[in-house]
């Protein structure tokens, strides 16, 4: 018999892998979404949230002008120290930094008790000086007496009841004591006189005890403090006339191209969007460290100004036609200005010509038309997108 075939034993049946979810089969596809949708967030982030408006204006083509530029200060025209005239102590300030004050407005007054003391002591002596004065001299009763004693001798002698000399000794006294009675009056005045010169001298000197301004103006700076002891000669306080001038620090380059009667654009940082006009009225004769003092006044006198405001001043000495010009401060430091060119900021570096506080002449770096960053280039950098919003012509 033959042998059958061997049989394949039967199979056991196999577990199918267990069905993945519809997370676990698209993971990756999440995982691209994400990072599509992050990439776009950042792209649109940083090259479209973040674009920022900037204010810019065009190199155009216009006049140059060359000037010379200074420091300005408002200063009073006229200023004065008050000092004190005496030793005292300051009792009382009738006045603060910045009032307005009169000429011989009490500004402050001092005391001294040694000297308040003479000034009572004086006053005193006056008063009794003056009652001795009313009572007469002393020895007015017996000059009074001694007329009478004559009178009644000169009648005894003419009745010829007394010798005549008896009567020429009278009336010697009665010389004696008219004499002495005019010198007695005579003192009494002289007393009366002089405490009376002397009540003045101390009361002349309490009025120096009250110090008064030297002018109209007004108060600039105090020095001292109430209770303080002053020596003679004390800085008290600072008086400015209320007329205001311009006073200009420029370099000792310079000045020698300056003359009285030249016209200066003035600047105030008090009013930033405001150009004043003024007009040269002298050039100091000493330097303080090696910058002159130049005055001007303003031509519009009905501007306010207040001592103390600072600002910046150019005197115009030349031009330049048909010049490449941008506003000044589109320039930052080391002469680099911020452009913007389709959108995105570069730096470029410029030479500079004539130049003023409102214009600058570009001899190179920059060309006819292209927009430049005016205002807060910090927070502008190459390769930045902005938009030239409310752009400004220079």
């Amino acid at each position: 018999m033959s042998q059958s075939p061997t049989m394949n034993p039967p199979r056991t049946a196999q577990r199918m892998p267990p069905r993945r979810g519809f997370f676990a089969r698209t993971w990756i596809l999440w995982v691209l979404l994400l990072l599509c949708a992050g990439g776009g967030g950042a792209y649109y982030y940083y090259y479209y949230a973040t674009i920022a408006s900037a204010e810019v204006a065009y190199v155009k083509r216009g006049t140059a002008v060359t000037s010379v530029y200074g420091t300005v200060n408002v200063d009073p025209v006229e200023q004065i120290i008050v000092r004190t005239r005496n030793n005292g102590m300051l009792s009382a300030w009738k006045v603060k930094a910045g009032d307005a004050v009169k000429k011989d407005q009490v500004l402050a007054e001092m005391t001294d008790d040694t000297f308040q003391r003479q000034l009572d002591s004086a006053q005193s002596n006056l008063a009794q000086a003056k009652i001795r004065q009313s009572l007469g001299p002393a020895s007015a009763p017996a000059l009074k007496n001694q007329e009478i004693e004559v009178d009644k001798v000169t009648k005894l002698v003419e009745a010829g009841n007394l010798a005549q000399v008896e009567l020429d000794k009278e009336k010697n006294k009665l010389i004696q004591l008219r004499d002495q009675v005019q010198n007695e009056a005579i003192t009494l005045d002289n007393d009366v006189d002089s405490t009376q010169r002397i009540l003045d001298g101390l009361q002349a000197q309490l009025k120096e005890n009250q110090l008064v301004s030297p002018l109209d103006g007004i108060v600039l700076n105090i020095y001292a403090n109430p209770g303080e002891f002053l020596p003679p000669q004390t800085q008290l306080c600072r008086i400015g006339s209320a007329a205001n001038e311009i006073v200009a620090s420029v370099n000792e380059e310079d000045i020698g191209d300056l003359k009285p009667g030249m016209k200066a654009q003035i600047r105030l940082y008090a009013y930033p969007d405001k150009d004043l006009t003024g007009t040269l009225l002298s050039v100091g004769s000493s330097s303080v460290n090696q910058a002159y003092p130049v005055r001007f006044s303003l031509d519009d006198t009905t501007q306010n100004l207040l001592p103390g405001m600072t600002g910046e001043m150019n005197v115009i000495l030349g031009e330049h036609k048909d010049a490449l010009t941008i506003p000044t401060r589109a320039i930052r430091h080391g002469y680099t200005v911020l452009t913007v060119e389709d959108g995105v900021v570069h730096a470029a570096t410029v030479s500079i010509g004539f130049k003023t506080l409102e214009t600058s002449e570009i001899t190179s770096g920059l060309t006819e038309g292209t927009a430049v960053i005016l205002s807060n280039q910090d927070l502008y950098k190459p390769g930045m997108h902005v938009r030239e919003l409310n752009a400004k012509d220079n």
